[in-house]
């Protein structure tokens, strides 16, 4: 399973996710963007997220 294209609903704002530090999809710990920020969180928390209904953010293309 494949987190990377996935845009979740992080509690009102589109987060896509950006990976862990061990580059697995499973790890304790993901790290997600949310605009121009990087947060991490709970690789748990990330998965219980629901899935974004508005459009597609202009930031979340691939850097």
């Amino acid at each position: 399973m494949a987190n990377t294209a996935i845009i979740r609903d992080a509690y009102g704002i589109p987060a896509i996710f950006v990976g862990s530090k061990t580059g697995r999809d499973d790890a304790p710990f993901v790290f997600v963007r949310v605009g121009d920020e990087e947060r991490r969180m709970r690789s748990s928390e990330w998965d219980a997220l629901p899935a974004w209904t508005g459009g597609r953010p202009s930031w979340a293309t691939k850097k």
